[in-house]
């Protein structure tokens, strides 16, 4: 089975945030992605050597990731709420504390335009995500 291209994940990232910050975005973002796709995430179990080694396949599907200022983020999460597509935004919070009540607790004494968004990730066909992402550039 070869990887599906009418499919897409692309993650939007703020240029400004210390790297470590910005891969923990995109590996929370990533990761529960890959969750929701669940069983069609990849196309096989494993690759497997010469010498009989199994290697885990990663998924059949492009992942991108792009870079954004934080001034873009709030018109972006807009954006792709409005898409209906599966997405994950990536919150301060979820950085900045390893507990889901506590996180609660803050975001029920907070209004939806004071969430600052570190990463948003957006899963879907392909025309539709680069049409939501065409304004940013790539990760570099």
């Amino acid at each position: 089975m070869s990887q599906d291209f009418t499919k897409r994940l692309s993650i939007v990232v703020r240029g400004d945030l210390p790297t470590w910050q910005a891969l923990n975005a995109v590996a929370h973002i990533s990761a529960y992605v890959g969750n929701k796709i669940g069983s069609s995430f990849g196309t096989e179990e494993y690759f497997v050597t010469q010498d009989n080694v199994n290697h885990p396949r990663n998924s059949q599907y492009p992942f991108i990731v792009l870079k954004a200022s934080s001034d873009q983020m709030r018109g972006f999460i807009d954006d792709v709420r409005k898409s209906e597509l599966l997405y994950l935004g990536f919150i301060r919070e979820m950085i900045e504390t390893t507990d889901d009540a506590e996180i609660e607790k803050i975001l029920a004494k907070k209004i939806d335009a004071d969430i600052e968004y570190l990463g948003i990730g957006v899963f879907g066909t392909h025309e539709e995500v680069k049409t939501l992402t065409k304004k940013f550039s790539l990760w570099k």
